[in-house]
């Protein structure tokens, strides 16, 4: 198992990847020099400065709070529960749908309120986060999108094509499989992140040829997020508009 190092290094790798100086990250954050520099030195970044060095970066919040390895406030910690059906069903439907209806359906779940529910993940089985694997840090990225196994192996079929079964991530997970750049291409159409990005931040290297991905798999992707913090009643909800415009 390759060792990842702690945050300094991997927001480093990423400044260097984006040519970002990390004055400029400040600045666009909003957070003084002194206090990035710390973080950046090896200090570990507190709940409020990740915050707001999340959307300086474009970064989804939660992501960047396990790439800090920091555990996720409550408000942005996926809902749990038996969620995996009514999420994979929402993003399969999801997909097919011209883009006016697919901005129709993402401006509908964003109206939802968060969920109170909490819970373990469906089909998440326990394993000891460790922070120093490449391969850890992908599966909790996805687990922050309320993705157990099971439902990361479905999810990454309908969006890549990958077909592996839920135990090969279940590896991927505890470091008996290395992400390779083939499988880091993928994480990074599932997670919504720039390829270029999410490779530079592990140290791996990509495919020659790397296809963006179209509208519709971004917006799945999109649509992963913002479905994290629903409770089944309201993934059922999205599940009926859902089918709704797609027979419209």
């Amino acid at each position: 198992m390759t060792a990842l190092p702690g945050f300094a290094v991997l927001m480093a790798r990423l400044l260097d990847h984006r040519g970002l100086a990390p004055t400029e990250w400040a600045r666009r954050a909003g957070v003084a020099e002194a206090d990035l520099a710390e973080a950046l030195d090896g200090g570990a970044p507190d709940e409020a400065l990740l915050r707001r060095l999340a959307p300086a970066l474009a970064l989804d919040t939660a992501d960047l709070f396990e790439i800090a390895a920091q555990p996720l406030p409550a408000d942005l910690a996926p809902a749990g529960g038996m969620a995996t059906t009514s999420i994979v069903s929402v993003v399969r439907f999801g997909t097919a749908l011209p883009a006016d209806r697919r901005a129709e359906l993402r401006a509908f779940v964003a109206s939802l309120p968060p969920s109170r529910q909490t819970g373990r993940i469906e089909g998440l089985p326990v394993f000891a986060p460790d922070p120093s694997s490449a391969g850890n840090l992908l599966m909790r990225m996805v687990a922050s999108r309320n993705l157990g196994w099971t439902g990361t192996a479905k999810v990454f079929r309908h969006l890549t094509g990958r077909s592996w079964m839920a135990d090969a991530y279940g590896r991927i997970a505890t470091g008996g499989q290395e992400p390779t750049p083939d499988l880091v291409a993928d994480f990074a159409v599932v997670l919504g992140l720039p390829a270029g990005d999410l490779a530079a931040l592990l140290g791996v290297p990509l495919p020659p040829e790397v296809p963006r991905p179209d509208d519709a798999v971004a917006d799945g992707a999109l649509l992963l997020r913002d479905l994290r913090r629903l409770g089944v009643g309201q993934l059922r909800e999205a599940e009926d508009l859902v089918r709704v415009l797609s027979s419209s």
